[in-house]
């Protein structure tokens, strides 16, 4: 289909605005944005967002269903809000390989009409909620905001500045990146590579892939469950804390803070590290 009839069939649904407890001088002002557009499953989905939670769920339709919930609060007054809220802009574009949605938030301009607006206490986001075809590769990039992908077959690389990671069901494999938050792993295949600064790492694979795997993170606990039958090289560090393994390590060099040697034979390297924090290695 036309990439032009696509965007025809795809309209987008603005709902109006909606002031919520304004008072004389102050508001919150929230706009609900909603699209519907043709995905084709392999294609890859790439989304950018400033502030504001972004959550994926697989369904079994070829399209991509894309709602989210712009809002602004600021301590100035209702018409302030407005003009700010007309500044937030969602782009969705199809494309040969996929689709990107990027979010576009006003700017602080010197001497302009922001420069006013932001010396009130201003705060501006949009949260996703978007429902995608399952073999998709999904590449996300938030500022301040959780995300969290459930039931998708394709690889997925998710990176937040301040906010937590959550993937459930996903087979692929998964690089996940935050500089504050937690990062949670369960029911899922697939490499992964998480890393965090601080909090802890929660990781449970029902199938092993066979690849070297890491997880790091400078304050949290660590604990990773993997299949009875894995076969994989341990090689775990934390500075404060202890290792622990339900498996038994063969050749291994077991330390208060470290343990290093293989399991069922051996096999890709397991790396883990953390500064403060407890390492478990269990069985599923």
């Amino acid at each position: 289909m036309p990439i032009r009839q696509q965007i025809r069939r795809s309209v987008p649904l603005l709902c109006g605005l909606m002031l919520v407890g304004a008072a004389a001088q102050a508001a919150t002002l929230k706009d609900r944005f909603e699209q519907t557009v043709p995905l084709k499953p392999g294609s890859e989905v790439r989304l950018g967002n400033v502030n504001g939670n972004v959550t994926f769920e697989a369904w079994d339709r070829n399209e991509a269903h894309i709602v989210a919930e712009k809002e602004v609060r600021t301590g100035g007054s209702a018409d302030e809000a407005r003009k700010l809220m007309s500044q937030i802009k969602i782009d969705v574009v199809p494309g040969p390989a996929g689709l990107r949605i990027d979010t576009h938030m006003p700017k602080r301009e010197d001497g302009g009409l922001l420069a006013g607006l932001f010396k009130n206490q201003v705060t501006l986001g949009v949260t996703y909620k978007i429902q995608v075809p399952r073999h998709v590769a999904l590449d996300v990039v938030n500022s301040n905001g959780g995300i969290q992908v459930t039931g998708t077959l394709g690889n997925a690389q998710l990176k937040t500045s301040n906010g937590g990671l959550a993937v459930h069901g996903v087979s692929g494999d998964m690089t996940l990146n935050t500089s504050n938050g937690q990062i949670s792993v369960a029911g899922s295949e697939g490499t992964v590579k998480a890393e965090t600064s601080n909090g802890g790492i929660d990781a449970e694979l029902t199938r092993y892939s066979g690849h070297e795997m890491s997880f790091e993170t400078s304050n949290g606990a660590v604990s990773i469950r993997l299949p009875r039958d894995a076969r994989f090289t341990v090689d775990a560090e934390t500075s404060n804390g202890g290792v622990k393994s339900d498996f038994a390590v063969d050749g291994g060099r077991p330390g208060r803070h470290s343990l290093k040697g293989t399991v069922n034979g051996g096999g890709p390297t397991l790396y883990i590290r953390t500064s403060n924090g407890g390492v478990h290695i269990r069985e599923v």
